[in-house]
């Protein structure tokens, strides 16, 4: 697999998100998250763009909330 290096610029909330999501996920890395994160919204968009709808449900409460992909 061929690979690049970016230096990235990102506001101290960014950074912040990004390590809380490596702790939280157990992931190697920085570079993981990122991937990862990539990974998933790619695949939203993709059914977002196929006529799917995107909505957030709430286990106990049975309450539903559509969520706008931007």
């Amino acid at each position: 697999m061929e690979k690049y290096r970016f230096n990235l610029e990102l506001t101290k909330g960014a950074k912040d998100q990004l390590e809380k999501l490596q702790r939280r996920t157990e992931a190697a890395s920085l570079t993981e998250v990122i991937r990862k994160a990539l990974a998933v919204y790619d695949a939203l968009q993709e059914h977002v763009a196929g006529d799917w709808e995107l909505v957030l449900r709430h286990k106990a409460k049975k309450l539903e909330k559509p969520v706008l992909l931007v």
